[in-house]
């Protein structure tokens, strides 16, 4: 996959007031760290960070003018009322040394599991991972085609792509499949007046 591409500039005045200000002039202030490298403040356009953020990126080059850092988006800081973008930060990478990232997974073969009743309750929504920056996944898939009720699949029963370790613990479970809340209380509601009927005929 071809990295994305963000032109960036610059940026020689930092803190609160002057970060204000870019962001009424529709840019976001940044910021490119790591690699054995100083940090680097930088600004970019709003409406061209936002579009980066919506599509399933993983390596980015900030273009600096002549030069050119790969980077992935470490942190995205919004307003937690309006939602509004803030500040971003971005890790610049050795494209050969493995790094740890957080992936989300992804739940497949749901349509193909059998007619059971069951619904698939889906207890993590990503995991941390071990990979070189180029091998990045977009997302990891369980797939639960082959579960039955009350079955779960863990991290250590997830098909890996090569080259990418998950570091989360393999007996952590990913996905369970569980009766709808409504069936199981009624299930459970029948299994006592059952208990009780039999307690009253032994009587």
């Amino acid at each position: 996959m071809t990295n994305y591409q963000l032109a960036v500039e610059e940026r020689t005045h930092t803190g609160k007031g002057f970060s204000r200000k870019l962001r009424a002039e529709g840019k976001i202030p940044a910021v490119v760290y790591g690699f054995g490298q100083e940090a680097a403040h930088v600004q970019a356009a709003a409406r061209d960070v936002e579009k980066m953020l919506s599509e399933p990126v993983h390596l980015i080059d900030l273009n600096f003018g002549t030069s050119t850092k790969t980077v992935i988006v470490k942190d995205v800081n919004r307003d937690p009322v309006k939602g509004k973008l803030l500040h971003v930060d971005f890790y610049a990478v050795d494209l050969k040394k493995k790094l740890e990232v957080t992936v989300p997974v992804r739940i497949v073969g749901e349509d193909q599991r059998p007619s059971d009743g069951g619904i698939v309750e889906h207890l993590v929504w990503e995991i941390p991972v071990l990979c070189l920056p180029t091998d990045i996944p977009d997302a990891l898939d369980v797939d639960v085609s082959g579960l039955r009720i009350d079955e779960t699949l863990t991290v250590g029963e997830l098909k890996l792509p090569d080259g990418v370790e998950a570091l989360a613990d393999p007996a952590e479970a990913l996905v369970k499949i569980v009766l709808p809340r409504a069936a199981a209380a009624a299930e459970g509601e029948a299994a006592e007046a059952e208990a009780s009927s039999e307690g009253g005929a032994e009587e």
